[in-house]
């Protein structure tokens, strides 16, 4: 029966408490509120008079619920149960936040006999900070649990309080079956009584332990335990307990174990043994080798290996074996070492790599041992296996295995591996016709004019016929392809002297990339054979790639470069002019000549697509001749009707001055000079000659010739994009450089004070001393313009004063500049 309730509740009696509480009857109708509970519902918004006497309670948890409040929902059902007498009594906690705090209360409901008539009690509770202390020491178990070390607990006895999952893991018992053991009988794999009362004598000091176990699975097999144990103690700083962290240590100690066999074995061994650093400086020698080369280890330590080993950087380092070390990461051979007396004497020499995380080389372990004919008939045997008798490259076995080598390192570098497959076009009508002897004779030539076009980590193997790969490994520039495949073609086409005969050949190259064509061995190799297949049919003499997309790219550059062969015959090149403005006066004193493409369908290309493509065919030569004297013929123009002293300053590429050296198709004088009637006339100062810093620092005898004959002639010279390159003043004052054109990189950011500002003021004195006049590249704001007058700067050239005009448009502005001079 529910607990009788006397007819009044005096209201001073429950307003004294500090807790809600509520009295309903079987209506669910409020009979009484205490103070609390009216408190409550105001501090959180609500209507005191809607929640206390003569109100429905049940009503309200209703019209909470139809408004999507879940927990009223809940808090209806429960008093409904206990007033229609299926439950006595009954809790619920909900969380209810204010703003800014977190709050959890608690509603115990309970049944009790009011005037003879069922009724309800609800005594509403704020229970946030135990809630709080809950979640904290969840938390704080969720942390020991997830722990991936054993965390032991034990009070002062030694008796198992806590014991993790962790814990359960590495000793095999389950927390159920630990606790309220004692740790030493369960644990330890020794009797350690004695070791616990010396542990628990440093925790009663209040120090921490920490030290090497050996301890015991449940299954019984033994291992290293490395514990720390730490004291627990109460609020009044006596110790309670013990906690402890415990971390398996059998594989260190296995690495331990294994690293003083290491140490035991170097120091023991009977072969010397010196340890380099990839540049070849020694950082180890073991005590063999001290024996063999005379020095002390304080000696050898830091010097390089061609100290002690004669021929080896000739013979080894240098030649096949490096070309091995590089590709498979050891090699081995007959190397002379020098003893500190001076003696040398032979030795078998194994060189193997140790690799860092990134794949790099970290040091070379280099293994002497004495010379005996098996070890001879034994790289005999090797090489017979490895390498073609013919060429001396590779063979199909060795390219399997540097292909997958290389693979292995582009997959941990992230770079991308080219493969070539290469097939000799007509090889067989060759042999046939002039014998196997010959043919011989020319696939030795052709395995060597294929490794001089390639670098020294790269590898070309003969898989056997007249067919050839080359693995490009670790490339960071993909365009390095190309330029590797038009080597090969132009190597393979220059004629072959074998006897009496001159040979012609070509050649048929396929290409295929990892990864983004295949990323195994056998899927390359026949992507690569399929695209050399294509460059057959299509005629042969010619390269292809796997890829499609760079395929139409490389047929894309290819369109271009035809086109561009046409160009001046069909008129669709043009000169425009932009001028270079007389800071100091306002006035248009040169211009510089700069080439332009008109497309017919693409439009206007790029200079930066264009010229390149004209540098690398060769078409710049002819190209910068027509430029030459398109800006010749207009300066004559400017310098009569305008300006007598107005000049045009011609870009030259390197090219151009390669094509002009002795030996080449034109005869080595300044271009132009006197090869044109109208050039005859020619002064020299109509004219100024730009070129980079690069080919002023160039010291090639031809390219010293012919810009001093530019000084002879009377051409006036500028180094263009000064302070981006490398210079010499020796180089600025041999060659009388008349003008230095400060890159515009330093031009564009220019602002007062800045460190651009500064450096350009610094080139117009540099330039001032030396007697050589400067011109600002990039001009674009009046700031700039002010800066560099005031830093004494005597040309500025921009958009500031006018972008790249025609020679009318150009025409027009320098007349109008005149008429307002």
């Amino acid at each position: 029966m529910p607990a009788a309730l006397p007819d009044s509740i005096p209201e001073v009696t429950i307003d004294a408490l500090l807790e809600h509480i509520v009295l309903i009857d079987q209506r669910g109708t409020i009979l009484s509120a205490n103070k609390a509970w009216r408190d409550f519902a105001l501090a959180n918004g609500g209507d005191p008079a809607r929640v206390c006497e003569g109100v429905n309670y049940l009503d309200v948890c209703d019209r909470a619920a139809s408004s999507g409040c879940g927990d009223a929902v809940q808090v209806g059902l429960l008093v409904r149960d206990i007033l229609a007498g299926r439950r006595r009594s009954a809790t619920f906690d909900y969380p209810c936040d204010s703003p800014g705090q977190p709050r959890w209360f608690s509603l115990k409901i309970a049944s009790l006999d009011h005037a003879g008539a069922p009724a309800v009690v609800l005594v509403h509770d704020n229970i946030t900070d135990l809630k709080i202390c809950e979640q904290q020491i969840q938390f704080q178990a969720s942390l020991l649990a997830s722990v991936e070390q054993a965390v032991i607990a034990t009070d002062v006895a030694g008796i198992i309080q806590y014991w993790n999952p962790f814990a359960e893991k590495l000793y095999g018992w389950s927390a159920a079956e630990a606790l309220g053991r004692d740790i030493i009988e369960l644990v330890p794999a020794e009797n350690c009584v004695d070791r616990a009362a010396q542990i628990m004598a440093r925790l009663q000091a209040g120090c921490s332990w920490s030290g090497e176990f050996l301890v015991r699975h449940r299954s019984g097999r033994t291992f290293p335990m490395h514990v720390t144990d730490s004291p627990i103690r109460d609020e009044q700083g006596r110790l309670v307990g013990i906690i402890g962290i415990s971390t398996d240590i059998s594989e260190w100690k296995k690495t331990e174990r294994a690293l003083n066999l290491s140490a035991m074995v170097y120091e023991a061994i009977g072969e010397a043994i010196m340890i380099t650093e990839p540049c070849g400086r020694i950082v180890a020698v073991n005590p063999a080798f001290i024996r063999l080369s005379g020095y002390t280890e304080q000696e050898l330590i830091g010097q390089p290996a061609s100290l002690l080993l004669s021929g080896v950087l000739g013979q080894v380092h240098n030649g096949d074996v490096l070309q091995r070390l590089e590709k498979a990461g050891h090699a081995q051979g007959k190397v002379w070492a020098r003893h500190k007396n001076g003696d040398e004497c032979a030795e078998w020499l194994r060189v193997d790599t140790i690799y860092d995380e990134r794949g790099q080389v970290k040091f070379r372990v280099n293994m002497f041992s004495g010379i005996t004919d098996q070890k001879l008939a034994e790289d005999t045997i090797w090489r017979q296996a490895n390498f073609d008798f013919l060429t001396g490259l590779p063979n199909r076995s060795m390219f399997h295995d540097r292909l997958e080598h290389e693979l292995r390192k582009s997959r941990r570098s992230g770079l991308p591996l080219a493969l070539m497959f290469i097939d000799i076009d007509h090889f067989k009508e060759v042999n046939d016709t002039l014998g196997h002897d010959t043919g011989d004779k020319l696939l030795r030539e052709v395995a060597a004019r294929l490794s001089a076009c390639i670098r020294q980590a790269d590898t070309v193997a003969r898989l056997g016929g007249d067919e050839f790969t080359v693995i490009l490994g670790e490339l960071d520039d993909l365009d390095s392809v190309e330029r590797v495949a038009h080597a090969m073609l132009a190597a393979l086409a220059e004629p072959f002297a074998i006897k009496a005969e001159t040979v012609y050949l070509s050649g048929s190259i396929g290409i295929t990339l990892f990864p983004h064509d295949a990323t195994d061995v056998d899927t390359l190799l026949k992507n690569a054979d399929q695209a050399m297949y294509a460059a057959k049919n299509r005629g042969r003499n010619q390269f292809g790639y796997f890829m499609q997309s760079m395929q139409r790219a490389a047929q894309k550059k290819m369109r271009t470069l035809n086109d561009l062969r046409a160009a001046l015959a069909l008129d669709q090149l043009r000169v425009l002019y932009q001028p270079i403005v007389e800071l100091s006066s306002g006035r248009i004193r040169k211009a510089e000549a700069l080439l332009r493409w008109q497309h017919p369908q693409r439009g206007p290309v790029s200079p930066a697509e264009f010229i390149p493509l004209a540098e690398e065919s060769g078409l710049i030569v002819g190209i910068g001749d027509w430029v030459f004297q398109q800006a010749f013929h207009q300066a004559m123009r400017w310098r009569g009707s305008i300006d007598p002293d107005f000049q045009i300053s011609v870009n030259m590429s390197p090219a151009q001055f390669r094509r002009h050296s002795p030996g080449a198709s034109h005869a080595c004088h300044p271009p132009h000079v006197r090869a044109h009637p109208v050039l005859g006339r020619y002064v020299g100062t109509e004219i100024v000659v730009e070129i980079t810093e690069g080919m002023l620092m160039e010291s090639t005898h031809s390219i010293r010739e012919q810009l001093l004959s530019f000084r002879e002639s009377g051409i006036q010279m500028s180094i263009d994009d000064f302070g981006t390159g490398y210079s010499s003043l020796s180089y600025l004052k041999k060659f009388h450089i008349d003008y230095l054109k400060i890159d515009q990189s330093f031009v564009l950011k220019m602002v007062a004070g800045s460190d651009d500002l500064a450096l350009c003021e610094a080139i117009v004195v540099m330039g001032h001393k030396l007697g050589i006049k400067v011109i600002a590249e990039g001009v674009e704001t009046q700031e700039q313009r002010d800066l560099l007058t005031a830093a004494g700067c005597d040309f500025g050239q921009g958009y500031l004063f006018s972008r790249p005009l025609s020679a009318p448009q150009f025409d027009l502005l320098l007349r109008s500049h005149d008429c307002g001079a």
